[in-house]
Order: structure tokens, then C-alpha cells, then sequence
């Protein structure tokens, strides 16, 4: 026991310092950024746009404010990495050395220091730090980008096929290896003074003759904060396990213990990132002194900021106790608002693309059906998700290469190729078509005859012409005002709810609450793409979205009908969840 407490003793007295850290460096980078997006914001707006997004980002590369916004996009990084590394690396170097911890001196240095980084390998470095540190899940981040990953509809194709899966985890492995070697890289920079140059080369030094200590260090490190995180989680799923006989019996007593189990639990996640970093930093400097370093008790006194802390997490308490205990039922109310869409016609119900499809979503209770169009060489629209017909049919063929009758040829799962005037007589009455304009043709005559094809058929009302190219959702709503669009934004940045459409179909990890009731704001409407996890189809159906575009409709009827009939106890459970989850 007595070793335990000697080994957690710098994570206990370094507690005040980051939490004071971690409040001051939110409101520093908060501002940073909010000066950022109002400049960026002003620049977009100077070109005629009210946003960047994924389908109408080339003008960064063709206008002179697309170019400053790149520039002061590196510097926010280089900013953000002054505040989150570098700072809190000499916070660490200071706390153990018996410095004085001022955290707006370590700030001060931190910011001046980002000058060591003005240079080729410090940009790598910046780079590595924002953008695969989050992807590999191991080493530094920057809290801005530490839930970065790679979206699932990538992620689908790439495990799809095996030479891609292969070709992926030998490039993983490598930039792995890379960030292990580099580890110490900010540390001989900030602490020791070297040029960037120099520390690399230390780092790759002390992590070659020590890296047998290193893994074990680190690994024993991530257990024994695992294994002190379990308790609280052990302790957490014991009490929802009877969640319904706890809140059967007293509905305050599950807030109350829900919020005292679900508080050590979130304290721990917030400063697991300045733990590492310690542990870090406290390896380097046993490995610089060649294992003579040993850390020195400093002494503490109680923080105001802690105890500030946790009355303020005790008035949270009482607040949510209160609030569940008076308004109950009104603040969960019953129903599913949120409808869903099968994707490529009917999901995995139904062969791709197909009038099969329809009639499955129709029967699975979809509100929708998600459908892609293209062009065949005779001047007619087909419906059909790739480039060529090589995966669905067997044929590697565009549809721009084939006339209509050839394409009538082909065989899907033993169902015919069918033309969007067929897709939208089998959804008439039944399902909205959401159609994408598609591929190398997706172009201004599509959308006319898109148009034309569906007012010709009086489906005006349903249907939602949709596209991942705003300038063509932007060209049909300005032509045809009466028609619905929709815009597929993966990544947007600015007044993204200002957008020229009527549905904004977001990426999952975009579709933040936040996003969605500002889309609200302007009249406009969402839908989520694509949900395929069964606990993500539950989290997005109980959303405010009007909309998800799912593979798996099978799975969301049941979600809709399960969140239907669930009890106020569980709806406070999941509400936990997710705010959980969120942190």
C-alpha cells in the first residue's frame, strides 16, 4: 500500500495545478478560436459563401482568402499546440523539479516557445500532433482535434478489401513507430532547450536504449489508472443494473447516485491527458540522468479552484435531483420524432438500388428511400451507386459508356437496373425518394432533367433532389425554388445552417445537437448519414434530427418501437450516457 501511495503521490499534488491549467487554457484557446472563426468567417463571406464545406473547398486553393484562411488555420494549430504541449510540458517539467508552478508563466512560455517549431520538421510535428495522434490513439494531442477519427463510410471501404485493410495497419504501424521514437521530441525542446533537430534525435536515442522501461512504464501506467477508473465503472454498472428497483423506489436517489458515481469517472478522463504527459515527462528525465532522478515530495495546500470544483459539481447535483424530482416526465417525453431513410434504396434488406429496395423500405416503415443516378450514354437516368457496374452487376462499364438498353441488360442480384422514372413510380404513396445526383455526370443538365422528370411525374412533393456538390444544390434552388434539396456537407466550417437547400445532411460526428437546432433556427431541416451502428441508430432516432439515413432499417423500426415504450428511469440513463460519451 505504502508503494502505491509513493507511486501516486506526483499525480495527486500535480491535481490542483492542471485542473487551475486546464480552466485557464479553455478560456485562452476559446478566445483564440472564437477570433478565428469570425476572421475566417468574414473572409468566406468576402467570396459570395456563407460556409466551407466538403463539396466547395477549391477556393482555398484559387482566392487570395482562401490562402489566408489556410495560414491562419496553421497558426490556430501552432497556437493550440503552444497551449495544450507546450505548455503543459513545462507545467509537468516544473512540477517536478520542484519549481514554481505558475500556470500563467507556463502559458507565457509556452506561447513564446512555439517559435522552436517555425521550421520543417516542427510543422511535421504540429501536423502529426492534430491529426494522427487522434487516429493512432496514442501519444499527444490537442483537445480541439483528440476525438478526430476516420468517418465509418471511409472506414467501410477501406476493410472492405483486404489489400487495403493490409496496406492501412503497415502505414498505421509505421507512423506508430514514428510517434514512439519522437515521444520526447517536446521535451528535450521546452525543457532542455535543443533545437527541434537535436531533441529528435535525443528522443530516438533514449527511447532505443531504454525501450523495454519505456513499455513497461507505460503500460503500467495505463493499467493502474484503468484499474483505479474500474472501480467507479464497476461501482457505476453494478447500480444500473438495478436502475429500475433503485428509481421504483426513490427516482431522486438514482439522480443522486448516478451524478456522485458518473463525477470521479469524468474527473478521471478529463486528466488522464496531464497524467500522461507527467508520466512522460518523468521518464525523461529518469532517462537524461541515466535512473538517478527521483521525484521530491513538494508541499501542498488545498486549492481554492478544487474546492470551487466540487461545490459547484454538489450544486449540480442538487439542481438535476431537483429538476427530475418536479418536472419528470416533461423534461422526457415520450415518442420518436426522428424518421429514417433506407440507404441505396432499401439498406441490406434489398439487393442495391433496385424497386426491390423500395418496397423493402416501405415495409420496414422507412419514411424514405435513398437512391444514386447517372447518366447513360443515350441520354437517360439509371440508378446505381459506383462508378462503373463492376461490384453490383459484374460489368466494368460506366453508365456513361452504355446505352439505356445495355444497361437493361444487367442484372443485380437478379433484379433489373432500374431508371429513375421507375424508382419514383415505386415510391409514389409510399416512401420519400431522396435522389443523388451522382458520379461524373452530376452535372447542371442532370439536375434539369432530374427536374424535369419528376414534376412531369407531379412527385414534387416527393422527392428531395440531394447531391455532395453544393454548386448544383445551390443552381436547383435558385432555378427551381419549388423543388426540395438536400446538401451532403461531410465537413463544413461558418454559418453551415445558411447553406442554399432545404435538408442539410450531416456527417455523424457533425451532427452535434448545437448544429442541428441551428439548422433548426433558419427553417431548414437534417438528416444524418450514414448510420449503420445499431447503438448510434438508437442515440440519432431519440435526436432532435428530422431525418438518419441508415443500411440497417431492420434495426431502426426496432430502435423506433423500443424508444416508443422505454420508461422514464432508462430515458434518464441514456441522457447520462451520452453526456458521458460527449466528455
Amino acid at each position: 500500500m505504502k508503494r502505491i501511495r509513493e507511486w501516486m503521490l506526483p499525480y495527486r499534488q500535480a491535481v490542483p495545478a492542471f485542473l487551475v491549467f486546464q480552466f485557464i487554457a479553455v478560456i485562452v484557446t476559446g478566445l483564440w478560436l472564437f477570433g478565428f472563426s469570425k476572421i475566417a468567417g468574414l473572409l468566406i463571406r468576402s467570396t459570395g459563401r456563407v460556409a466551407l464545406s466538403s463539396g466547395d473547398f477549391l477556393f482555398l486553393f484559387t482566392t487570395w482568402q482562401g490562402y489566408v484562411i489556410i495560414i491562419l488555420a496553421l497558426l490556430t494549430l501552432f497556437v493550440l499546440v503552444s497551449v495544450d504541449v507546450n505548455s503543459l510540458v513545462i507545467l509537468c517539467g516544473r512540477l517536478l523539479r520542484n519549481e514554481k508552478p505558475s500556470i500563467l508563466l507556463c502559458i507565457k512560455e509556452g506561447f513564446l516557445s512555439i517559435r522552436y517549431f517555425f521550421n520543417p520538421i516542427g510543422l511535421l510535428l504540429i501536423l502529426y500532433l492534430a491529426i494522427l495522434s487522434p487516429i493512432l490513439g496514442f501519444g499527444v494531442t490537442i483537445n480541439l482535434t483528440h476525438n478526430l477519427y476516420i468517418p465509418k463510410f471511409i472506414t467501410s471501404v477501406i476493410f472492405s478489401k483486404p489489400l487495403y485493410t493490409i496496406g492501412v495497419i503497415v502505414v498505421f504501424a509505421a507512423l506508430f513507430i514514428i510517434g514512439l521514437l519522437f515521444i520526447f521530441i517536446f521535451h528535450g525542446t521546452l525543457l532542455d532547450k535543443m533545437s527541434t533537430k537535436e531533441s529528435g534525435r535525443n528522443s530516438i536515442r533514449l527511447i532505443r536504449k531504454n525501450l523495454k522501461d519505456f513499455i513497461k512504464s507505460l503500460v503500467l501506467f495505463i493499467l493502474l489508472f484503468a484499474l483505479v477508473l474500474l472501480v467507479f465503472v464497476v461501482l457505476l454498472i453494478v447500480m444500473l443494473i438495478f436502475r429500475e428497483a433503485i428509481a421504483n423506489f426513490n427516482m431522486s436517489l438514482f439522480v443522486v447516485l448516478m451524478l456522485v458515481l458518473l463525477f470521479p469517472i469524468l474527473f478521471l478522463c478529463m486528466l488522464f491527458s496531464p497524467f500522461y504527459l507527467l508520466k512522460i515527462t518523468m521518464m525523461y528525465n529518469k532517462y537524461m540522468s541515466d535512473g538517478s532522478w527521483a521525484y521530491q515530495k513538494r508541499k501542498n495546500r488545498v486549492s481554492p479552484f478544487v474546492i470551487a470544483i466540487v461545490v459547484g459539481y454538489a450544486a449540480v447535483v442538487v439542481l438535476a435531483t431537483t429538476a427530475v424530482f418536479y418536472l419528470g416526465d416533461e423534461l422526457f417525453t415520450g415518442g420518436v420524432n426522428t424518421g429514417y431513410i433506407a440507404h441505396r434504396a432499401g439498406g441490406t434488406e434489398a439487393p442495391e438500388n433496385t424497386v426491390a429496395g423500395v418496397e423493402a423500405a416501405y415495409n420496414f416503415g422507412a419514411s424514405g428511400s435513398e437512391i444514386d443516378i447517372q447518366r447513360t450514354s443515350d441520354g437517360y437516368y439509371v440508378v446505381n451507386h459506383d462508378n462503373t457496374f463492376k461490384r453490383t452487376a459484374g460489368v466494368d462499364k460506366k453508365p456513361s459508356e452504355m446505352t439505356l438498353a445495355e444497361v437493361k441488360e444487367l442484372s443485380v442480384e437478379g433484379h433489373q437496373v432500374p431508371t429513375l422514372e421507375e424508382m419514383l413510380e415505386a415510391s409514389y404513396g409510399k416512401v420519400i425518394l431522396y435522389v443523388e445526383l451522382k458520379g461524373e455526370t452530376a452535372d447542371r443538365k442532370m439536375a434539369d432533367d432530374a427536374v424535369k422528370i419528376i414534376k412531369d411525374m407531379e412527385m414534387e412533393d416527393q422527392s428531395v433532389l440531394i447531391s455532395l456538390k453544393y454548386d448544383l444544390i445551390d443552381y436547383i434552388e435558385k432555378n427551381y425554388p419549388e423543388m426540395q434539396t438536400g446538401y451532403l456537407a461531410f465537413a463544413s466550417f461558418g454559418d453551415t445552417a445558411s447553406l442554399n437547400c432545404d435538408y442539410l445532411a450531416l456527417e455523424e460526428e457533425t451532427a452535434t445537437s448545437s448544429m442541428i437546432s441551428d439548422i433548426h433556427e433558419k427553417g431548414k431541416k437534417v438528416f444524418v448519414w450514414t448510420v449503420n451502428d445499431e447503438d448510434d441508430i438508437e442515440d440519432f432516432l431519440d435526436s432532435d434530427a428530422d431525418q438518419i439515413i441508415t443500411d440497417n432499417i431492420k434495426a431502426a423500426q426496432e430502435a423506433t418501437e423500443a424508444l416508443q415504450n422505454k420508461s422514464l428511469v432508462n430515458k434518464l440513463y441514456d441522457r447520462f450516457m451520452k453526456l458521458f460519451s460527449s466528455f
